[in-house]
């Protein structure tokens, strides 16, 4: 029946194209809505005749003849604005077309019926004025639909990535920086580029790539905006790249089960169990967290997270350790790819030598400079470096502890530096922007990141690129990065004794420090930006030619 109708269109347009030109020229510029005309008009005329045909002719009993008209009628319409009015002719995605098809037509009958009544029983409108009305309502309706969701064709270049993310510059941090960098050189690499993220402030001018900033902090409305802008931005991009597994994650979810558009989520954390934690429901750790069971909200986002992950086309882990944590949420390992994070897209330029002199100066008078950054929550152990702060003073002298960052616990953790009479020695200097924070690393005498989980820290990268040694845990992918002793000091997470004694040892052995930021520097070669960049495109190319 298609081909039936393709055919006669064709010669209908190469008639009117000849004798007609500028009733030919109207037409086809609007031709796709004429088409979506006919096709209707074609469904309903087959409703009609095959209920005539099965009620007055075959003698069945009108509902069921209703029923069975209905049914070709609908495969009718479908077919008709799949192959010819809207030209999509992927077989592969026919199922869910069908399926959303069919939802439609069900949700129409439901809209048409509480309309009709409104109109007629409360407004008082004559019916079949009332139903010319609301069909052409709903008909508009449909065309929208169908042409935006239901048979939206796809792109076939599969260079058109969108990067959907919750934060990019001027937002601070590694993560940020790093999509920044990814972008450009995707772009440089010949793929087109568009982001959406959402931003304290939104800003109107053009950018390359094109940015789409929805301002964060506004509740359901921010939801709701981001939602809306990834759907029509969706319809563009031959692959979502995600990078925040929840609200993102799901939006990225959502659009795949409506229209089968293909993700890849980069996993570099457990949003579920950070949740959990910073709430006070566990103080498990992340890889028990997996297997335990817990109360309906925490389950909730255990299993709306798995949802998210397992429906990716792939999950970009950013260390074997994250790959580990995916495996044991229920990701198939040939989905999950491990790409190690980098730095060494930010050059030796980036540092600011008299910001350092500076820092130096403000803080490194008769004092050695630890450094931490972090946001400031249960998991990453700020407390325990406040703790040693006196042990530290005692074995060296002066000591200065400035951290980087905010958070919750920000003021438990001012008040533990007045119960333990450090506040004198202790500096909250929160979120510090990137190109100031590598200044304060390179001014450090030592970085301590006392943390119970980490997927693969940006922050330790940046410290080993400054040359400063590094003291840290043997938790999460910190012992993918540092070689124990070697190219930094690894311990356990909150043991104090190990990380007083680490410290010490670090700052009072200038050989041993210089060894450790030496050895870091050669080790940061395995963590370069070009093998992450060319693993990336790597498998944005299989997602696409699955």
């Amino acid at each position: 029946m298609v081909l039936l109708f393709k055919g006669i269109y064709r010669t209908s347009k190469k008639y009117l194209r000849k004798n007609f030109p500028g009733v030919y020229d109207i037409l086809d510029k609007y031709k796709v809505g004429i088409k979506y005309i006919i096709a209707g008009c074609i469904a309903v005329a087959v409703d009609l005749g095959l209920l005539y045909v099965f009620t007055d002719i075959a003698g069945l009993w009108y509902l069921t003849s209703a029923a069975i008209a209905f049914v070709f009628s609908l495969l009718t319409s479908f077919s008709l604005h799949k192959f010819w009015t809207f030209r999509e002719s992927s077989l592969a995605r026919m199922k869910k077309q069908f399926i959303l098809f069919l939802i439609l037509a069900l949700a129409n009958l439901i809209i048409n019926t509480v309309l009709i009544y409104i109109a007629v029983d409360i407004f008082k409108i004559w019916y079949l004025y009332a139903q010319f009305i609301i069909a052409g309502v709903i008909a508009l309706m449909n065309f929208v639909v169908n042409k935006t969701i239901t048979f939206r064709r796809e792109n076939k270049t599969g260079k058109n990535i969108l990067i959907a993310t919750g934060i990019y510059p001027p937002d601070i941090g590694g993560p940020a920086t790093m999509l920044a960098a990814l972008a450009r050189d995707l772009t440089s690499a010949g793929f087109s580029i568009k982001i959406i993220t959402y931003a304290d402030k939104t800003t109107a001018e053009k950018s390359e790539p094109e940015i789409y900033k929805i301002s964060r902090g506004r509740g359901v409305f921010s939801y709701l905006k981001y939602f809306e802008k990834i759907c029509r931005l969706s319809r563009w991009a031959d692959i979502i790249y995600v990078t925040d597994t929840y609200s993102v994650g799901y939006f990225a979810y959502l659009i795949k089960k409506l229209t089968g558009k293909k993700y890849i989520v980069r996993f570099a954390g457990d949003s579920a169990w950070e949740t959990a934690v910073a709430s006070g429901r566990t103080r498990d750790y992340i890889v028990d967290f997996q297997k335990n069971k817990y109360g309906a909200k925490i389950e909730k986002l255990k299993n709306k997270r798995k949802k998210i992950l397992v429906n990716a086309d792939k999950v970009i882990a950013v260390s074997d350790f994250m790959n580990k944590i995916a495996r044991a949420i229920g990701v198939s390992e040939n989905k999950i790819k491990t790409i190690y994070n980098s730095v060494d897209f930010i050059k030796s330029d980036s540092f600011d030598g008299k910001a350092i002199a500076s820092i130096k100066k403000q803080y490194g008078n008769n004092a050695k400079i630890i450094v931490t950054a972090c946001r400031l929550t249960p998991w990453k152990g700020v407390d325990g470096i406040i703790k040693i702060i006196p042990k530290l003073t005692a074995g060296l002298g002066g000591v200065n502890f400035l951290i980087l960052g905010d958070g919750q616990e920000l003021n438990n953790l001012k008040k533990l530096a007045d119960e333990f009479k450090v506040s004198g020695q202790v500096y909250f200097l929160g979120k510090i922007k990137q190109a100031e924070m590598i200044n304060y690393f390179k001014a450090a005498d030592l970085f301590i990141l006392n943390t119970n989980y980490e997927g693969l820290s940006h922050a330790i990268l940046e410290v080993m690129a400054a040359g400063t040694p590094v003291l840290t845990t043997n938790a999460g992918g910190n012992p993918e990065i540092i070689d124990n002793n070697k190219d930094g000091v690894l311990v356990e997470f909150n043991n104090e004794r190990e990380l007083s004694e680490a410290a010490v040892k670090i700052l009072n052995n200038k050989e041993f420090s210089d060894g450790l930021a030496a050895n870091a520097k050669i080790k940061l070669h395995k963590f370069n930006w070009s093998g992450e960049l060319a693993e990336t495109i790597k498998l944005l190319k299989e997602v696409y030619g699955k």
